[in-house]
């Protein structure tokens, strides 16, 4: 039943599951597991008991999806626990059902952009294999590895990237789109429009999921619509604003002091509350047209310094 696993596209997974198996002394055990992503053909799960590979597990959904036996291949220490990758039988698969996770953008998890090259796709793997490596004591992170795997091998094959890009524009992000008469390119007023919009753009994914709420670069420029190397100003000024926190993968998150000014301002800044309303996709680019520009607000939208706030 041992299949090369890394070649199957994991998703994110955040179910609860039930599991049973026979101990050494053929007694039953159960204990309840949280998922942390799924395949077509297993599923990875943090566990506070130690599992050893090849151990027979029942295991099963809380909704009744998946439902079945599988294979413990690999067991690996993780914090206060386990990281178990269960391998399902045939049986078990049927049992799947996609819509209840979340595929994984590999794009999005190597941090570069959909038109990045060969070569800095093999730079990146090779800088987050070795962050992520089972084997590295302090950041090892073996589902985190595979899933690097799984997409460095998809990207630097031409035929398969040409394949998951098809299908990740098939189920592409439906969000709104912001209003095309935002411009985000032309002189000042479209670097003070970037920074409102990248506020927006973190604002939202701080409210929605405020334990996990950081923002890839490449999530930033897809949802934007416009390159990097546009955001590189914009994000400066809004970190030394103490405004967004930059991780160390360069993931951008919203502080306090920023979600204040968000709520502040929005009503005193047009632009800004129409970026929340609308979304934070942009239409625009860096060849976009510019004639029509919003600046109801060019008075009132230079951001003020934190010591300006709490006045």
């Amino acid at each position: 039943m041992r299949v090369d696993v890394r070649r199957h596209l994991r998703r994110t997974s955040r179910g609860i599951y039930s599991i049973s198996w026979k101990d050494q002394g053929g007694l039953t055990q159960a204990a309840h597991v949280k998922g942390i992503s799924v395949s077509d053909v297993g599923i990875g799960f943090k566990s506070s008991v130690e599992l050893h590979p090849g151990l027979a597990v029942f295991i099963q959904g809380h909704d009744g999806h998946p439902k079945g036996y599988g294979v413990v291949r690999h067991c690996t220490r993780h914090d206060v626990g386990y990281e178990i990758g269960l391998e399902l039988d045939e049986e078990a698969r049927k049992t799947l059902k996609p819509c209840d996770v979340e595929a994984t953008d590999y794009y999005e998890l190597l941090q570069i952009n959909p038109k990045a090259e060969s070569a800095t796709i093999h730079r990146v793997y090779r800088f987050l294999a070795a962050r992520y490596h089972p084997d590295n004591p302090e950041t090892g992170d073996p589902e985190k590895f595979l899933l690097l795997q799984s997409a460095f091998e998809t990207l630097v094959d031409p035929e398969r990237r040409a394949e998951y890009d098809a299908a990740r524009q098939d189920s592409g992000d439906q969000s709104i789109p912001l209003s095309p008469s935002i411009d985000f390119m032309d002189g000042i007023q479209g670097e003070v429009n970037r920074r409102l919009a990248l506020l927006s753009l973190l604002y939202r994914r701080r409210r929605i999921s405020p334990q996990a709420p950081e923002v890839s670069l490449a999530e930033a420029e897809s949802q934007m619509g416009f390159p990097r190397d546009y955001l590189d100003f914009s994000i400066w000024y809004l970190k030394n604003k103490k405004y967004i926190a930059v991780g160390d993968s360069s993931s951008l998150a919203l502080t306090a002091l920023g979600v204040d000014y968000v709520e502040s301002s929005c009503t005193s800044i047009p632009i800004l509350s129409k970026l929340l309303e609308a979304g934070t996709r942009s239409t625009a680019s860096p060849k976009a047209e510019t004639g029509r520009k919003d600046t109801d607000s060019s008075e009132s939208i230079l951001l003020p310094d934190p010591g300006e706030d709490a006045a």
